[in-house]
């Protein structure tokens, strides 16, 4: 995952494509908010991601696997 912030405002969405490697590694990958009353994140398909911005504030998204970690910082906007 190259992007590292995320800014929009409520109610936006982003997808958001997470790639793990080397290639043939496993690509159960794991994905949390840290605040998901202000940003929540679900899968949406093999390596790809949906964040929803929901309230005013900031979150951080982290996609782990294998013991490896990537954050994505969001800033959420008020309207």
């Amino acid at each position: 995952m190259s992007q590292k912030t995320l800014t929009g405002g409520v109610g936006a969405t982003k997808d958001i494509t997470v790639t793990v490697t080397p290639d043939g590694a496993p690509q159960a990958v794991e994905a949390v908010s840290s605040d998901e009353s202000v940003a929540t994140v679900v899968k949406k398909s093999d390596g790809v991601y949906t964040i929803t911005n929901l309230a005013a504030g900031t979150a951080t998204i982290t996609f782990s696997t294998n013991g490896i970690s990537s954050t994505l910082a969001v800033t959420v906007n008020a309207g």
